[in-house]
């Protein structure tokens, strides 16, 4: 049976039978795969750090048609530092579940791959609250899954939203996909202020290198962030409990 070197991030792990563990595994050119690794967990194993979460690298699979095992793995980064704070973890986890819902076996998608290793290297390396780098990690899924938020007219009626319509009462509606004018969003919980909707237009437009800006995603907006992308999903994001 032949073997494939894919490069991957573990999303999941979870401990089978004495000495080994079922991961997932997010490949940019094969999407989600479930693979069986094998005496990981024993001390001396040479594939315990490749069956931890956050770990990437090339890993080599060998496939046969009822299972994929875990030959070996060339490590590139395991985000280890994450685990020394627990809110950048929490975001970390938030983003690997995120992704084991939105991807699938077979699915190629570089471009979300790389997004997560990029926010994930952010929330490890960076100086960006873990906040604001998840909003625009939400926005960028959200729109590589084909639900690209409307963020420069209403999205119900199609009216061009601007600064001096946010002072009007704009807002941000998880269900419509993304932002009303003062008329279609009265009622929404999500109000938007003109600096709010010079944010969301930002992001959009340069994805995570708008990090290097002192704007703030404030609660109500990354609550609605949250619940556009977990609701195109139609998965419960369990992680998403324990977001500070």
């Amino acid at each position: 049976m032949p073997q494939v070197t894919t490069h991957a991030i573990v999303l999941r792990r979870a401990d089978y039978r004495e000495n080994d563990r079922m991961l997932t595994l997010f490949s940019p050119s094969l999407g989600r795969i479930d693979a069986l690794c094998r005496g990981c967990r024993r001390q001396k194993s040479p594939l315990m750090a490749a069956s931890e979460v956050f770990c990437t690298g090339e890993y080599v699979l060998y496939q046969s048609r009822e299972r994929t095992t875990v030959v070996s793995c060339a490590i590139s980064d395991s985000y280890y530092a994450l685990r020394s704070d627990y809110e950048r973890l929490a975001h970390g986890m938030y983003a690997l579940e995120l992704c084991q819902a939105a991807v699938q076996p077979g699915q190629e998608n570089e471009r979300l791959f790389l997004l997560l290793l990029r926010s994930l290297a952010h929330l490890c390396y960076g100086t960006a609250q873990p906040r604001r780098v998840t909003a625009v990690f939400l926005m960028g899924m959200t729109s590589l899954l084909g639900f690209r938020p409307q963020v420069g007219r209403c999205a119900r009626c199609g009216r061009p939203v601007g600064a001096e319509e946010a002072q009007a009462g704009a807002a941000f509606s998880p269900q419509a996909g993304g932002v009303l004018c003062a008329s279609c969003g009265a009622g929404e919980r999500c109000t938007l202020r003109p600096e709010d909707l010079r944010y969301l237009q930002d992001i959009m437009r340069r994805g995570l290198d708008s990090l290097g800006s002192d704007d703030q995603c404030p609660d109500a907006l990354f609550d609605a962030l949250r619940a556009m992308a977990e609701e195109r999903l139609e998965a419960p994001i369990r992680s998403g409990r324990m977001l500070p």
